[in-house]
């Protein structure tokens, strides 16, 4: 691993993606909650897809650290352990945890080995399918590694844009044809791959490898990739104004039923064609919303996302649990809100306690366990202090 300058916009953007992670899961709970009115639904969606860059760019963080870093040399072995400690090891205690609220009812062996299954498919609690999906970019990381190498080398640097737009494209129709892969795996049959296209296809990492992809690309070239977003800021933000005016439109549309109003936003599913569109204009939005951060003057707001960032892990593991404590504060002192304010009243007291939380438990040696902090940052820290 090569120690280089580090990409400070990188913990303001980590920061951002967790604040919008935290936010998306607050609207989904209100999303059903009694006496929702329609004027709470369009404020809803617009605050959702305002926030639903949070996973395009966490993987897109990924890609970027790691082809940023890991440049020259490569243990493979010294890689996959460090995340094994810094990710599966807070994940296994976080998905005891949550799997734990279930209750304990049919015995020890019985239910450790229905935990063991829930460990490894992420169904413990809604949001850790993620760890699932992005740690096998971890495991991959040597093949993409190589891929990206090689074709660096063939191609020549006045085609590398072309190279990229051809990925994407092939990105895109791998969305398209989700339905129609699954159902060829399924006709296959093969244990353990075929479920990775079909039931648990939400946390297959090729329905997502574009975004990795992405982040590679910027993390070799860092400098040329902070240029384009400054150069085609009128590309992307079109794109993004566009794309966020039409899903905002038409999930609104959705609510009008047979049946009556029903708040739901099924028409902005990650795994959507026209959405990679939405999202890599998303990505490019907040990398440029985090330069931004940084380079504002304003260092206090800096210092405050770098921080979320620091911490946006553990915080990202813990919030779905502090999201109930928020919805006990809801029901003794907001229930008679409008809906709107509710979902803003639990993201708010979710993001703190989270934060809070996870920074407290760093303080501790069981806090690199936890939250995924490593000890080494810790200590430099002090040292600047």
């Amino acid at each position: 691993m090569v120690h280089k300058e580090r990409i400070t916009e990188i913990e303001s953007l980590r920061g951002l993606a967790f604040l919008a992670v935290a936010l998306q899961h607050s609207i989904a709970h209100y999303s059903i909650v009694a006496g929702i009115r329609l004027e709470d639904g369009i404020l809803m969606t617009i605050l959702l897809m305002a926030a639903k860059f949070a996973v395009p760019v966490f993987i897109f963080i990924t890609g970027m650290v790691l082809f940023y870093n890991y440049e020259g040399q490569f243990n493979y072995f010294t890689f996959i352990r460090k995340r094994l400690s810094d990710i599966i090891v807070p994940y296994m205690l976080w998905s005891f945890v949550y799997f734990s609220f279930y209750g304990w009812n049919e015995g020890f062996i019985r239910e450790g080995w229905k935990w063991l299954q829930m460990l490894f498919s992420g169904k413990s609690s809604y949001h850790l399918w993620y760890v699932v999906m992005i740690f096998q970019f971890y495991l991959l990381f040597p093949v993409f590694r190589y891929v990206i190498y090689k074709v660096q080398k063939v191609i020549p640097p006045r085609i590398y844009m072309v190279c990229i737009i051809c990925t994407g494209l092939l990105f895109v129709w791998l969305t398209d044809n989700i339905f129609t892969i699954g159902d060829i795996m399924a006709r296959i049959h093969l244990p353990v791959i075929t479920p990775m296209f079909t039931k648990y296809v939400d946390r297959n990492f090729l329905f997502f490898f574009f975004y990795f992809v992405l982040g590679a690309c910027a993390g070799m070239r860092p400098d040329l990739w902070k240029e384009w977003i400054r150069k085609g800021k009128w590309i992307y933000m079109s794109c993004f104004l566009v794309l966020f005016a039409y899903y905002t439109y038409i999930v609104i549309e959705s609510f009008q039923t047979p049946s009556g109003m029903v708040i739901n936003f099924n028409k902005v599913n990650l795994l959507r064609p026209l959405m990679v569109f939405f999202l890599v204009s998303s990505i490019c939005v907040l990398y440029q919303l985090a330069i931004w951060i940084k380079e504002s003057g304003r260092i206090a707001t800096n210092k405050i996302f770098i921080s979320i960032g620091k911490y946006s892990y553990g915080a990202y593991l813990a919030h779905a649990c502090m999201l109930r404590v928020s919805y006990i504060f809801d029901v003794h002192l907001f229930v008679q809100w409008p809906v709107i304010l509710r979902v803003l009243m639990s993201f708010v007291i979710c993001v703190l306690l989270s934060y809070f939380l996870i920074r407290w438990l760093s303080m501790f040696s069981i806090g690199k366990w936890v939250g995924g902090v490593p000890v080494k940052r810790k200590k430099l820290e002090t040292k600047a202090s």
